[in-house]
């Protein structure tokens, strides 16, 4: 899965990673709504601001990626 988020996609997954138990998207208030706008423009977060598919896929290989050099 490619994104044009650059550092691995870590922006990208800190930005996910910060949900509610039913999938909607929190933003931090040092988050810059750009990010979001991202997001949802690939796909990863739906207009509602929940996490889509696409976007729990992204996590789960993004983690395994991390966790693997550990």
């Amino acid at each position: 899965m490619q994104l044009s988020t650059g550092n691995g996609g870590q922006p990208m997954t800190r930005l996910l990673s910060n949900r509610t138990g039913d999938g909607l998207i929190r933003l931090p208030r040092t988050t810059k709504s750009g990010a979001l706008r991202d997001a949802i423009n690939q796909g990863l977060v739906s207009e509602d601001g929940y996490l889509t598919r696409k976007g729990r896929n992204f996590l789960a290989h993004a983690r395994h990626r991390t966790s693997v050099g550990e």
